[in-house]
């Protein structure tokens, strides 16, 4: 198993298409610096937009990361030799999950470094809580990231077809299923009848999470929930669907 992740995160590495994805989206980000740095930038309003800017991690990174991990997996049927040799079903699922986690930790500690230390070198003289706030923006970015793949791995083990998991992923990484269902949850008659469901989507809770961690207050609960049911429960809805599918030679 673990021969199978390596092997599979070395290929990844080697993508043109991968490393243009992670070198695009820093230049990106130099692009943005260099937009915004003024003799009146401060480290205040680096912070912000930063922040603003790494909200494109999901949709730049993280749909080359997943069109990587699955799409290409499925494109030359790599899983099915894999199960021929005995790797089991649920085992191929979790494994694409670590393999995105690990490729999204990589790419997210190295925008890290980057990120915190343009202000220092721009002479912007940034704060503790500055660098705090920006590196815990990379980490619930990373995590929204991960999510996202989670979600979206379902609709591919079940039809085992990489382009209706292509198309959810952009959904959701594009904040557009978010958009779409905090418009409906908002609405006046269900919070007068149930309450504000928006809380409980996803980004709001890994941004909430967030916040009371910068707050000194306790955050361990909501994000161990987020995780739980936006990472760990559709990786076990992929388990299940996968299992009961027939493999396509």
């Amino acid at each position: 198993m673990c021969n199978y992740i390596g092997a599979d995160i070395r290929r990844v590495l080697h993508k043109p298409s991968f490393l243009g994805a992670i070198g695009t989206f820093a230049g990106l980000f130099a692009l943005a610096v260099f937009i915004y740095f003024n003799p009146t930038f401060t480290a205040e309003l680096y912070v912000t937009k930063i922040s603003s800017f790494l909200s494109f991690f999901p949709l730049i990174v993280g749909l080359f990361v997943f069109l990587s991990v699955y799409a290409d997996d499925f494109k030359c049927r790599s899983m099915q030799v894999a199960i021929g040799y005995g790797i089991p079903r649920g085992k191929i699922v979790l494994g694409k999950l670590l393999e995105s986690a690990v490729l999204l930790f990589g790419v997210a500690a190295g925008m890290a470094v980057l990120i915190l230390a343009a202000p220092i070198l721009l002479g912007l003289a940034p704060s503790a809580g500055h660098l705090e706030l920006l590196a815990l923006t990379v980490a619930a970015e990373m995590l929204r990231t991960l999510g996202y793949i989670a979600l979206a791995s379902v609709s591919v083990f079940l039809s085992q077809n990489a382009v209706n998991g292509i198309i959810f992923y952009v959904l959701l990484s594009s904040k557009t299923v978010y958009i779409i269902l905090t418009m409906l949850l908002g609405q006046e008659f269900l919070t007068n009848m149930i309450g504000d469901l928006t809380k409980y989507l996803y980004t709001t809770q890994l941004y909430t999470a967030k916040g009371l961690f910068v707050q000194h207050e306790s955050f361990w609960g909501i994000l161990l929930l987020a995780v739980g049911i936006y990472v760990v429960g559709p990786t076990i809805l992929s388990a299940i669907a996968f299992h009961k599918k027939e493999l396509e030679f």
